[in-house]
């Protein structure tokens, strides 16, 4: 048995909900092919930060500076072109966050600017140490009905009267989300209101094309497969391949586990191996969102402040620093593996920390000064009465190790990193909440007991996925356009090479490539 639609949307993430409900807007039958139970996929697990420059909420604020100025910023940030960083996409990116965001604005998205929050970037030209990040307001579930349930849960997002976090100033009446669980909790609400059709339990099993173009999928629904026609186009919207091992070690640098990606294991790379399968090119698929994380009981957790805070060091297995602690996520996972590369092993890393450190810092899940006795005992942290003894439980080298801390508290007694320049920038300053230090990240490890995780180079995605052209159709190997097949996210590869301009670009990347699929599904049709 067979169904027939205009538009199927695989995956239902914050990009594919926007993009159906983009479509239906347009007068197109939609339906949204899901293969778990629920909607939003890694967006709900994540704050919901978007990287949209150039928009008209921060222009009239005199905040950021109109799309040719992005641009110029964007192509310094990410240098040379290659085939997945193209000019064109760099340029559909800037021009099209203003116009993706007066859509989400008519569309009563309730958009709020996450002020303070810097482009990773501030040396160069047109980084801004306000950032170019929005994010989605308090979204009220109780109004969702029943689809409340269909919306994936996180409990650092969801927040009850009273839970106000972090560039959240309103309080909320009822039960609400925050962060990514509320957008998708928004465009969830539109979706349905506009009569999207949804299948769960439905994984993409493969494309169905000819000669050159796709016109529809066969997805698994209640055990057997099924063939659904689109008469307009199929948009693949359904993740990376972080969740899948085999082609992590594959395309991705090694060592490598599926356990330290940071988002649930959700994203196989079913969507990028189904374009594989009809002759789709790829790129970029030696490349993350890296993000370092520590393992406590097998589960991967970001520990942005910790690693930014005073009294702590980064250091590689031979006991050597080598780079500074406070810089941008996706720097310091890259940074993991160029180390390693180097000879010297660096995955995993240690964060080493005096005992005022673990006093005044949360570190994963543990809360200042509250480390159980049974994490130290399994290994998750150590703990030890000197820099010596620490050293040997770690297994790095002892007089490199403390020879990187004598040489570190003379950098923090001058108030100055002279190696890695560690909290001079606006980005330092932000991780360690705008401190009006002359350094307040340079302070001296020297209070025993001393402290170490292991840190190892995580994720919030991977890269790499089927290459698009501006405006998100996938290609062929000869370069050629599949007619009828779009991607975003995560299953297309990111024009974001190796670096990042600014916090939340991975998910303005996704809206946005979602966004100009639709827009170039309409025009096709003109």
């Amino acid at each position: 048995m067979s169904r027939e639609t205009d538009f199927i949307i695989v995956g239902a993430g914050a990009a594919g909900l926007l993009a159906a409900v983009a479509a239906r807007r347009l007068g197109l039958d939609v339906l949204v092919v899901e293969a778990t139970a629920q909607v939003g996929g890694t967006t709900c697990a994540s704050r919901g930060a978007m990287w949209l420059p150039g928009n008209d909420l921060m222009i009239k604020l005199g905040m950021d500076d109109p799309a040719t100025k992005v641009l110029d910023y964007l192509n310094t940030v990410l240098g040379d072109t290659t085939e997945a960083s193209t000019l064109a996409r760099r340029a559909a990116y800037a021009n099209s966050s203003v116009k993706m965001v007066r859509w989400l604005t008519s569309s009563r998205i309730p958009l709020m600017i996450m002020r303070g929050l810097p482009d990773y970037h501030l040396a160069e030209d047109g980084g801004k140490a306000q950032g170019r990040v929005l994010a989605t307001q308090y979204a009220n579930l109780d109004s969702l009905g029943e689809w409340a349930d269909r919306l994936r849960t996180n409990s650092a997002a969801t927040a009850k009267p009273g839970g106000i976090k972090k560039f959240f100033s309103a309080k909320p009446a009822t039960t609400t989300a925050t962060r990514g669980e509320a957008l998708v909790a928004e465009l969830l609400r539109r979706a349905t209101a506009n009569g999207v059709e949804f299948w769960f339990d439905s994984p993409l099993i493969e494309l169905v094309s000819a000669n050159g173009s796709v016109s529809g999928v066969i997805v698994e629904r209640d055990g057997q497969r099924q063939e659904v026609s689109a008469r307009r186009g199929v948009l693949l919207a359904c993740g990376g391949f972080e969740a899948n091992q085999y082609l992590r070690e594959e395309h991705l640098p090694l060592p490598t586990d599926t356990h330290w990606s940071l988002n649930e294991p959700l994203n196989t790379g079913a969507g990028i191996e189904a374009g594989i399968a009809i002759g789709a090119e790829t790129a970029a698929m030696s490349t993350a969102w890296w993000v370092p994380v520590i393992l406590v009981d097998g589960k991967p957790y970001r520990i942005d402040k910790a690693r930014q805070a005073p009294h702590g060091i980064i250091v590689d297995q031979a006991g050597d620093r080598f780079f500074s602690e406070a810089a941008g996520p996706s720097i310091l996972g890259r940074y993991l593996y160029s180390r390693s590369r180097g000879g010297v092993h660096a995955v995993p890393s240690f964060l080493i920390m005096d005992n005022r450190h673990r006093s005044s810092y949360e570190l994963g899940p543990w809360k200042p000064g509250s480390t159980p006795r049974k994490v130290i005992e399994s290994g998750d942290i150590f703990r030890a009465n000197t820099l010596n003894d620490l050293a040997q439980e770690l297994g790095i080298d002892r007089a490199g190790l403390i020879g990187t801390v004598v040489r570190f508290n003379s950098f923090a007694h001058k108030g100055q990193d002279e190696d890695f320049h560690r909290g001079e920038s606006d980005w330092d300053r932000f991780g360690l909440g705008g401190s009006k230090k002359k350094n307040p990240g340079l302070s001296k490890l020297d209070k025993s007991p001393f402290w170490a995780v292991k840190l190892y180079p995580g994720d919030s995605g991977t890269k790499g996925g089927l290459l698009t052209d501006e405006n998100s159709r996938v290609l062929h190997q000869d370069g050629s356009i599949i007619e009828g097949l779009y991607a975003c996210g995560g299953v297309a590869a990111s024009m974001m090479k190796s670096t990042s301009p600014g916090p939340g670009a991975g998910l303005g990347e996704a809206l946005i490539e979602a966004y100009r699929a639709v827009l170039t599904l309409d025009a096709a049709n003109d």
